[in-house]
């Protein structure tokens, strides 16, 4: 599997990368078996990112990561994960879990502070059984999770969480340090705010949303900073159609992106191209990318979507998705 440069640190990452959420419980309460499986699939296919956060499970996804590393090389993997909540134990029936069916018995509390997010990040690295970590996020401060509060939460974060990892990387417990956020405007807000080695932005780099090139692209280009893309599939649509029970943004799909979605759907059926092997390949593309994290349910997925990223493309059907407008020309895909 391909490997790319981090922005300017030493860390050199799969182009497909572990999104550990469903093993956290994201809409399906997976059994243990199931997850290591899954974690062993992708270790066993050379993937070198696991990409994980306190919010998935409520600790369960860096619990049960943290188990499955403990049994290979430290030196060939990279683990990400984040900051901005910290968890205290509840009662399991007073636990508000949002998306996620399954998960451990304790409460998200968001806390950008600096206190806060040493808190976080002590926990995370208890959980996952580890002494230091490669990556790690200040997580979802954006209009996504806070609406018109989001400047209140950015000047937190600015103040608290990224004084904090950086004197992590400082203390070399941290080697990369970035955000994830699920707003790209958001993204080159904090580039322009501070030194950053890398943003992880999710659903707004993808064959249905490229706003990402009238603002963050360009100025983590400038910065050398490193892009990890996640939710390339926008929520489904992209690897299973807008069928029943599909979403986009965990919400009822626009007309918008319906008519786009037929007009990709159409254009691959024309090359004989599966539309996620096009959606996959596309993001890959544009050398800014540095790795794409995927959320795998199933063990089979995994080759499922190495095979997507290897499949033969004619360059007409790139041509064909610029034609119809689907594709900015921005995106240097040629």
């Amino acid at each position: 599997m391909k490997r790319r440069q981090l922005g300017k640190t030493d860390i050199h990452l799969t182009s497909i990368g572990f999104g550990s959420a469903p093993i956290g419980g994201l809409f399906e309460n997976l059994d243990e078996p199931s997850c290591y499986k899954i974690i062993e699939n992708c270790y066993k296919s050379n993937i070198n990112l696991y990409d994980t956060s306190p919010l998935y499970g409520y600790g369960l996804s860096e619990h049960r990561l943290g188990n499955f590393i403990k049994t290979v090389d430290e030196n060939s993997y990279y683990l990400s994960t984040k900051v901005g909540r910290y968890l205290t134990p509840e009662k399991k029936n007073n636990i508000d879990r949002g998306r996620f069916v399954g998960g451990l018995n304790f409460t998200p509390n968001i806390d950008y502070s600096y206190d806060g997010v040493m808190r976080s990040f002590e926990q995370s690295l208890i959980r996952l059984a580890i002494s230091q970590i490669d990556i790690c996020l200040i997580h979802d401060v954006d209009r996504f999770t806070f609406g018109e509060d989001v400047d209140h939460y950015f000047t937190l974060a600015m103040n608290g969480a990224y004084k904090a990892l950086n004197k992590l990387k400082d203390e070399k417990v941290i080697k990369a340090i970035g955000v994830g956020l699920n707003d790209s405007d958001m993204c080159a807000r904090f580039a322009e705010a501070g030194e950053f080695d890398c943003m992880l932005l999710a659903g707004r780099y993808s064959l249905l949303d490229q706003n990402a090139l009238n603002d963050f692209f360009p100025i983590a280009k400038k910065n050398n900073i490193g892009i990890l893309l996640a939710g390339i599939f926008n929520s489904g649509i992209l690897a299973k159609g807008i069928g029943e029970n599909i979403t986009y943004f965990y919400d009822e799909i626009p007309d918008n992106i319906k008519q786009k979605y037929i007009t990709i759907s159409n254009i691959c059926e024309k090359y004989n191209v599966p539309v996620p092997a096009a959606a996959l390949q596309f993001c890959y593309m544009n050398k800014l990318v540095t790795s794409m994290i995927l959320g795998m349910d199933r063990a089979e997925q995994i080759k499922q979507n190495i095979d997507f990223l290897n499949y033969p493309i004619p360059k007409d059907l790139w041509d064909n998705l610029i034609s119809e407008k689907i594709i900015d020309e921005r995106s240097q895909i040629l």
